[in-house]
């Protein structure tokens, strides 16, 4: 499963902290953003980090082998199906 993250980076601006957000579809794409997001904000009084939520954003699924030993249905062993 992958996760919805959130790419936080926070700076200060006369004495305000300021925190820009923004999402992503999982960990990968934001690590891959933040370089270039935060550039911008390097020479400031900043920081920004990746946040993973709990919030699923795709399932990767995969079909179980069939076992060996398991017949197929009656239809297709008489070759009607």
């Amino acid at each position: 499963m992958t996760f919805y993250t959130f790419l936080v980076i926070t700076y200060v601006v006369a004495g305000v902290e300021i925190e820009k957000k923004t999402l992503y579809k999982n960990a990968y794409e934001c690590g891959n953003a933040l370089p270039a997001a935060y550039k911008p904000y390097e020479d400031m009084d900043s920081m920004a980090q990746c946040i993973e939520t709990d919030k699923i954003s795709e399932i990767k699924t995969r079909p179980k082998l069939r076992p060996k030993n398991l017949s197929l249905a009656k239809n297709v062993e008489n070759g009607q199906g």
